[in-house]
């Protein structure tokens, strides 16, 4: 048994610790109510909004809505498509309705075959807003029985998309494991341990009425610990990762928060967010918190990444080099891996928030608004608000993670500081240095300058009388040689 706990310790420790963050939020979930407070709705509200969805039925009709639960279903014959004038908002617009026959898959009707509607209206006018359902389509959809003819009516809600991302998602899961064996089953079971908290803990939270901010910031902690002691185990790298993502996700925190009231957000930016305000526990939500907590959490996920690459690089790298390179030198060499790192990371966070706006960005285009207007509009600025505030928390990561990997990893041999080991020095020293070499060139070059134009100032007095005395002596030679020319010519 103490040869198992020897061998097994990291992994006893690694469960123990994800355990414990587990019960501890489990714990503060059933403290808070979890999905049981604010869950009875008024009866009469209720069943307006049942109706509001449902087709017009009404007791001379002889027909009683059973459960509006969604039933699966498959086409097995296709009928007609109708058409009729109608009004949407005022303006004339053709209603088209497709119907057909299906077999029902799923509830208590389960392989009887019914008659469904499906609304094909294109509100747009385009024709590229409908898909025409065709035989073998599978479908969602609800079912209304008529007890005059017993005769069951559906009403189509949406085609099944889930049973396509499952098999994608399976087939992503299979290779994980496939190309990383255990640590392919950790990760997938990390993820899937963040996702089951989010879903059934912090959104349960926060709509009954807990602190977005404190909300997140468990759901954060826990996601670090969770995520960091599953998939890389209790060690020095993975307490350098946690305290750089803690870091960061902190650092996007502050800077989220204080922006929230200086560019004047109020949180309602799409439909998502004003149809949360008509909900039966709007009236409690604060949308404008509620986006601070995403920004939080769409930084979260960068934070770690940046974190465990620098830590497990610092790791191997103290590995490999033993005592020879000290605890500065270990942090200067993870603000270097850092820098690399963090410039495909900006470009993935910049580009993802891009893309999730692209659309609204085009429609900005298509209508010829200048970029004053873009970037003042909510919409945009809280989409800069949370790249800029994602990109705040990525840089803090990695000074965070590099120092504290550098001082758990040297266990306190530190060696000397410099303050050139700070990138921010050296290069000030670097341009330092290149400017006083510049100034002391352009001094020199201005010294020589001058020396040649004052030669060349003087030259031509020199020039003068030189050749002044150089054309007499020429012609006190000439004559001398005329005269012994006549004398030897005598």
């Amino acid at each position: 048994m103490k040869d198992f706990i020897a061998k097994k310790q990291k992994t006893i420790i690694s469960f123990c610790g994800v355990a414990a963050v587990l019960m501890l939020v489990g714990i503060l979930w059933l403290t808070m109510g979890g999905l049981g407070k604010n869950k009875s709705h008024n009866t009469e509200q209720s069943s307006s909004q049942s109706d509001y969805y449902l087709p017009d039925v009404s007791e001379s009709d002889n027909m009683s809505i059973d459960e509006m639960k969604i039933e699966r279903v498959r086409v097995t014959k296709l009928l007609d498509i109708t058409e009729t004038g109608g009004d949407w908002g005022g303006e004339a617009i053709v209603q088209r309705t497709q119907t057909f026959m299906v077999k029902i898959l799923t509830g208590p009707y389960k392989g009887v075959e019914a008659q469904m509607s499906l609304d094909l209206t294109d509100i747009t006018g385009t024709g590229k807003g409908v898909i025409i359902a065709k035989e073998g389509d599978r479908l969602l959809g609800y079912f209304v029985m008529d007890y005059t003819t017993y005769t069951l009516y559906g009403t189509c809600t949406g085609f099944q998309r889930d049973i396509p991302l499952m098999w994608l998602a399976l087939g992503f899961i299979l290779l994980l494991i496939l190309f990383f064996g255990r640590g392919g089953v950790k990760s997938f079971s990390a993820l899937i341990i963040t996702c089951l908290m989010l879903i059934f803990v912090m959104i349960p939270l926060v709509y009954n009425g807990m602190d977005p901010v404190l909300a997140v910031a468990i759901f954060g902690f826990a996601t670090i610990v969770v995520t960091l002691l599953m998939v890389h185990g209790p060690s020095v790298s993975s307490l350098a990762a946690g305290m750089g993502a803690v870091g960061g996700v902190l650092t996007s925190a502050l800077i989220a928060y204080i922006l929230k009231s200086v560019i004047w957000i109020t949180g309602t930016v799409d439909e998502e967010s004003i149809s949360l305000l008509y909900t039966d526990n709007g009236l409690n939500l604060d949308v404008a918190s509620i986006l601070f907590a995403a920004i939080v959490i769409g930084s979260l996920g960068g934070t770690i990444d940046v974190s465990v690459s620098i830590a497990s690089s610092l790791e191997e790298l103290k590995e490999k080099m033993g005592e020879n390179i000290t605890g500065w030198e270990l942090a200067r060499s993870g603000m270097s891996i850092g820098c690399s790192i963090m410039g495909a990371s900006l470009n993935t966070m910049i580009l993802a928030y891009v893309g999730s706006s692209f659309q609204l960005l085009m429609l900005f285009s298509a209508y010829h608004i200048t970029l004053q207007e873009i970037i003042n509009n909510e919409m945009i600025a809280v989409e800069l608000l949370r790249a800029l505030a994602g990109c705040f928390g990525l840089l803090m990561s990695v000074p965070i993670t590099s120092v504290t990997a550098a001082v758990f990893s040297c266990k306190g041999n530190m060696g000397t500081f410099r303050l050139n080991e700070i990138k921010l020095v050296s290069s000030f020293s670097g341009v330092r240095v290149k400017l006083s070499s510049a100034w002391k060139k352009a001094l020199r070059e201005a010294s020589q300058n001058a020396q040649t134009r004052q030669e060349k100032q003087e030259e031509p007095q020199i020039n003068l009388f030189e050749r002044a005395r150089q054309h007499y002596d020429e012609m006190n030679s000439a004559e001398d040689d005329r005269d012994k020319n006549e004398k030897t010519g005598e």
